[in-house]
Formats: structure tokens, sequence, C-alpha cells
């Protein structure tokens, strides 16, 4: 199941456009793109002469849209990757913002169904196929008795490199 994701730079070019020429004044100036705590410095300063872009609700659908043509109405979910970005598109501000999208999609044509399945139904389901995959494969093989000292990782916290055991 493919969980669509709101990062403003995934559904929007002009995001990605901005979150890219960020990235090269980042590279510019020598720092490491992927250090937030520079990142977040340069970031605001750089807003400052080039205002970010907003990402829409509408191209969020868009994006909805996209991912179940791909993958299908059956393989698709929100995951709106609230803690995991700093900017949120327009109109999605958290999920208290989701039924706006289903209204959205609503009025694209997708059946209540469909958004239903796409709201968490899909989510349940392939939860619901995993706890039976998991039971059905507990059921002919019983637990594994492998150990991961016997893997040669070392134990959490003991300082020791991983690789083979001696």
């Amino acid at each position: 199941m493919d969980s669509v994701t709101f990062v403003p730079a995934f559904v929007s070019q002009p995001c990605r456009d901005w979150e890219q020429a960020l990235a090269a004044e980042l590279e510019r100036r020598g720092m490491d793109p992927w250090d937030r705590a520079s990142r977040a410095a340069v970031r605001r300063e750089y807003a400052r002469g080039n205002p970010p872009p907003l990402a829409t609700l509408a191209q969020v659908a868009d994006h909805v849209e996209h991912v179940r043509e791909v993958a299908g109405v059956d393989h698709v979910g929100l995951g709106g990757d609230f803690d995991g970005t700093d900017d949120v598109p327009d109109g999605l501000a958290d999920v208290s913002c989701y039924p706006a999208l289903v209204a959205e999609l609503l009025g694209r044509g997708w059946s209540e169904r469909d958004c239903a399945r796409l709201a968490g139904g899909n989510v349940l389901r392939a939860m619901r196929e995993a706890e039976a995959a998991a039971a059905a494969i507990s059921a002919r093989r019983g637990p594994s008795l492998a150990r991961v000292e016997d893997a040669g990782v070392p134990a959490p916290g003991s300082g020791a490199a991983p690789g083979p055991s001696s």
C-alpha cells in the first residue's frame, strides 16, 4: 500500500524548485543540506528574500489521484507526514482538515466507498491481512529460535562494531 504524504515539495513543483534552490544555497555556503539545525537557520534567512510558494489542497488531491491511477484505489492511503515536515499545504494544517480533502475528491467524482478506503479502510485491510499472514506462518513453523548474538550483532550499548562474532 502507498501512503500519500503531503510534504509540499512532493505535491507541488514550485515548492520542489524552491527546496532545491535552498539546498543549492546551503551547498554554496559549504553546509550540509540534511543538517536540520543549519537548514532551519538558512531557511529563515533565505525565505526573507525568496518567499516559499504554498502547496495547495488541490495539489494534494492531484497527487492522491495520481497515486490511485498508478497503484489502484485499493492500494492508497493518507499519511500526511505531519511529524516529518516543517511545512504543510494550505488547507491541510493537520488531520482535522482531512474532511476538506475528502470533499475535494468527492467533488472530483470519487465515490464515498473509495474515499473510505483512502481515509483508513485500506490501512485496516492491510493490517488484517498482515495479522492473518503472521498467524498462518506461526501455525506452520512456530517462533524463530534465532538469536541476535548468534548473528554477530553486538548488544546495544556495548560500543562494539557490528561484524562476525569470533
